[in-house]
């Protein structure tokens, strides 16, 4: 792994830092059953990032405030990695504006990191997920 790809990875502020703090906030929620429980779970963590976000003044171009949290919620269809993806998109600009650039490798380090992880909240096959989330950029 290069030091390109390593930093994506472990980066503070990363695609896969990030990835690992939702896991971790997944992870804190307690769920039983993913299949049935994804929607409360998704949606509480969205409005904890959403505060965190607020406490920061929504630094760093976050338009979570401007979104609709039902949506994002839906949207991700149940899969953590699509999920953590429409978030980003929402948190900040610096993921919007560099996404594209990296798209095959920033989707590959969000995936493995909650394959490896939580395994459990994967929904998508990896391809689709892909290209789900392509759809939502």
């Amino acid at each position: 792994m290069g030091l390109f790809n390593w930093l994506l990875k472990n980066g503070p502020g990363s695609p896969g830092s990030t990835a690992s703090a939702f896991v971790k906030l997944y992870e804190q929620a307690g769920y039983v059953n993913h299949k049935e429980d994804w929607e409360g779970v998704f949606f509480m963590i969205f409005m904890a990032r959403l505060q965190a976000f607020q406490r920061m003044g929504f630094a760093g171009g976050c338009l979570l405030n401007q979104s609709d949290p039902n949506q994002i919620v839906k949207e991700s269809q149940g899969d953590l990695p699509l999920f953590i993806f429409i978030m980003m998109k929402y948190e900040t600009a610096a993921f919007r504006n560099s996404v594209e650039q990296h798209f095959q490798d920033v989707t590959k380090i969000i995936y493995d990191t909650v394959r490896n992880k939580k395994p459990s909240a994967l929904m998508l096959d990896f391809p689709t997920f892909q290209l789900e989330a392509k759809f939502h950029f």
